[in-house]
């Protein structure tokens, strides 16, 4: 965690060395997901994110994210884990008020049930989305590892994300 802390503190650094005419503002997204599980430990996940950061000037952010991830599997209880992370986006500002970017999470995903206490993992979610607005959706591919003695397991899963930027 504190890399991803030094990783953002660098980026922030880095752009507001850069020219005195890039705005630099805060940037906070709220999100409520869906991720549909595929492969061979494909189970599905409810997500619910917060990120925090920086938007600088109008083609970049980046910021640290925290959430919820439960999964879902028929016939048991939920698990939970939740993910610490940290988020670029490049946007394609338009002179419209829809905005295309791309987005990529990289951070860890730490197990917080019963069930999965003690488990923890690489966590990644590539996605494209469009801000219209202040409001955003988008649809990426998130892959969570966890592993216990050794032995990792693979949770990939087609993820649709709908939130708020403020």
């Amino acid at each position: 965690m504190k890399k991803l802390f030094l990783l953002l503190a660098a980026a922030i650094c880095v752009a507001s060395s850069a020219s005195a005419q890039t705005p630099i503002k805060y940037q906070g997204e709220v999100d409520l997901g869906f991720s549909l599980g595929v492969g061979e430990w494909a189970i599905n996940r409810v997500n619910v994110h917060t990120i925090h950061g920086a938007k600088i000037g109008d083609y970049f952010s980046a910021g640290i994210g925290l959430g919820t991830d439960i999964y879902v599997v028929k016939g048991a209880e939920a698990d939970l884990m939740v993910p610490v992370y940290l988020n670029v986006k490049g946007y394609l500002p338009t002179k419209t008020k829809v905005t295309p970017y791309a987005s990529f999470d990289i951070g860890g995903g730490f197990g917080a049930s019963e069930y999965v206490k003690g488990l923890s993992g690489v966590m990644l979610c590539p996605a494209l989305g469009l801000k219209v607005g202040m409001f955003k959706a988008q649809l990426g591919y998130h892959v969570q590892k966890l592993s216990d003695s050794g032995v990792s397991v693979g949770m990939s899963a087609l993820q649709l994300k709908m939130g708020v930027m403020f």
